[in-house]
C-alpha cells in the first residue's frame, strides 16, 4: 500500500470522529438510532485503522480492509444524509457526511487499482 493509501485511511478515521456523537459535531439525540447502527459505525472506524496498521505487513489484507473502509464511508453517511438512521442531519454533520464520501471513494479507487498492491518481496 502507498503512502497516500494510508494518508486517506488515516483522514478516513479522524473525519469520522468529527462525526461521532458526543465527541463531535453530531448533536442528534441517538436513543432513536437502533443499536445496529452503532455497531455499523464501530465496524467503519476500526476497518481503515486495522487497514493503517496491516499495510506495511500484509498487503493483501489491508487491500480487502480499504476497500471495506470505503464501502462504509460511502453507504453509511449516504443514509445518514437521506435521514434513514437518525432522522435529519444536522448541516456540520451533513458536510462531514459528504466528506466521508469523497474519502470513501477516494478510498475505493485507490484500493481497487492493481498498482496499490506491491509484489511481494523476497526475505
Amino acid at each position: 500500500m502507498v503512502r497516500w493509501s494510508r494518508i486517506l485511511l488515516a483522514v478516513l478515521a479522524v473525519a469520522y470522529l468529527a462525526g461521532t456523537p458526543g465527541l463531535g459535531i453530531d448533536t442528534r439525540d441517538q436513543t432513536n438510532a437502533p443499536a445496529l447502527v452503532g455497531y455499523a459505525y464501530g465496524v467503519a472506524f476500526f476497518a481503515p485503522l486495522v487497514a493503517f496498521a496491516a499495510s506495511w505487513r500484509w498487503p493483501t489484507a489491508a487491500r480487502w480492509l480499504a476497500i471495506l473502509s470505503a464501502l462504509g464511508a460511502i453507504v453509511l453517511p449516504a443514509l445518514d444524509l437521506a435521514g434513514v438512521l437518525g432522522g435529519p442531519a444536522p448541516t456540520a454533520m451533513a458536510v462531514v457526511d459528504v466528506l466521508l464520501i469523497v474519502i470513501g471513494l477516494a478510498i475505493g479507487w485507490r484500493a481497487t487499482r492493481i498498482e496499490m498492491m506491491p509484489a511481494p518481496r523476497a526475505p
